[in-house]
């Protein structure tokens, strides 16, 4: 089963949309205002800051997935509960921290992408929720999760 977020890439190449959605998140971070962090993004939803942390915690996450799935044989994603998570950061971490991290690890993402060759990328893992899915589902997932997220920042 494909990455739901698949829809996002376009069948783009993951590592393009890796570069242009980091220009797309630094102009969200140049014109979203201090009130506009702490408003949710539409009623009785996340604040955009719960977003952006949101959307960090999966770029650290999903892209440690692809380390792991590089390093470790019959590599097993571990599947993670989203709404318990945010809770461990989004009460501590303002949003420049979340800004800086963000940049910093698409960063580091978008080196490693760029020097995995089509060979790696198709290396099969084990996701129990999903089945079998390669290495390439997960970056396409890491590239297209922020897409998904943008339009709630943006507001």
């Amino acid at each position: 089963m494909p990455t739901p977020y698949a829809v996002h890439v376009e069948g783009r190449e993951p590592l393009d949309v890796l570069n242009t959605s980091l220009q797309d998140y630094r102009n969200v971070f140049a014109r979203t205002s201090p009130d506009q962090w702490h408003a949710p993004w539409a009623p009785g939803k996340w604040t955009r800051h719960q977003v952006l942390v949101h959307v960090v915690q999966w770029e650290l996450i999903l892209s440690t997935r692809v380390r792991m799935a590089l390093a470790i044989p019959d590599y097993v994603v571990q599947p993670i509960d989203q709404d318990p998570l945010l809770e461990c950061d989004a009460p501590f971490v303002d949003v420049a921290t979340a800004q800086a991290a963000f940049e910093a690890v698409r960063a580091m993402n978008i080196a490693l992408v760029g020097g995995l060759s089509s060979d790696v990328r198709a290396r099969a893992i084990t996701h129990p929720e999903r089945g079998r899915i390669d290495i390439n589902d997960l970056i396409v997932t890491m590239a297209g999760h922020p897409v998904h997220h943008l339009g709630q920042l943006e507001g």
